[in-house]
């Protein structure tokens, strides 16, 4: 079995949000939930190729597997392309939990569909949230903007929570436990806060994830995916087949740069994407 350590969401090594990947023939679930414990990267995928235009994936935390996986995907798909499974300037379908979705290869740059985007319940307590992330139930917001915590899906649901500056961003130190209660009872896979407090991109990110053994995550895409939905949703950004630009990571001293469009073929699509780089290439002795 191949195995893969990619850097995703950068265009230099030790940037971005690493992710194990692991191409296989035959493997059970319980075997890569032990290899993904064993790894601790936030998320390692499990490649089965199909056919040549079509892969099943499975993305295990170290405690358990999840739907869907942005970075992990531009992982996955770069380690195809490093492999010769795949080649560039072509699309091909993923199988994932989420769905089967289509993943756009260009070079080193890696574009994927999100699922369907679900916007969910708004969430009110604001005090809770931020008693969690230890900031101020008043640094929750916008400065400009009417926005409320939400929870937003494009594949994993999250709760995209708004704060007024890079400072409040910068300035939260959450209480893991408090925030995996407060997740585990919205039914989120975790906390994506961002502020548009920023004139280099749309937004500048955190992302929180301990209810899956995630403390803090460097580049999340389907969070930004969910986000790019809810500025959507909020009248913030608006045009189509445009690149929104999100930074994630700085605070973990892992620049990120996750790109997000809009489009729509009879409802609307967002598709997420970035570059990688290969750090690691061997082989697994299982």
């Amino acid at each position: 079995m191949q195995f893969f350590v990619v850097d995703a969401f950068t265009d230099k090594l030790f940037g971005g949000n690493p992710a194990g990947v692991v191409i296989y023939d035959n493997m059970d679930g319980d075997k890569m939930q032990m290899l993904a414990a064993e790894l601790r990267f936030s998320e390692t995928a499990f490649i089965k190729p199909r056919d040549k235009n079509r892969f099943d994936i499975r993305f295990f935390t170290p405690n358990s597997e999840v739907p869907l996986c942005g970075h992990a995907t531009i992982a996955s798909f770069g380690a195809l392309l490093n492999s010769k499974y795949i080649s560039s300037n072509n699309s091909y379908h993923m199988n994932t939990k989420s769905g089967m979705l289509p993943v756009y290869v260009n070079q080193d740059f890696i574009l994927m569909e999100q699922s369907a985007p679900e916007a969910g319940k708004m969430i009110t307590e604001i005090d809770g949230i931020a008693n969690a992330l230890k900031i101020s139930p008043n640094d929750i917001g916008d400065k400009d903007f009417f926005l409320k915590p939400q929870a937003i899906s494009t594949g994993l649901f999250d709760i995209i929570l708004p704060v007024k500056s890079k400072e409040i961003l910068n300035s939260i130190s959450p209480n893991f436990d408090k925030l995996s209660a407060l997740s585990k009872l919205n039914n989120v896979i975790g906390v994506h806060a961002f502020t548009l407090d920023d004139e280099d991109c749309v937004a500048r990110c955190r992302n929180f994830a301990p209810l899956y053994g995630i403390n803090e995550e460097a580049a999340t895409g389907t969070s930004n995916g969910a986000l790019t939905y809810y500025l959507y949703l909020n009248n913030i950004i608006k045009d189509f087949k445009k690149d929104y630009i999100f930074f994630q990571g700085e605070k973990m001293n892992r620049p990120s740069k996750i790109v997000t469009r809009l489009e729509f073929d009879e409802h609307i699509k967002i598709l997420v994407g970035g570059s990688y780089k290969i750090l690691i290439q061997g082989k697994l002795l299982l």
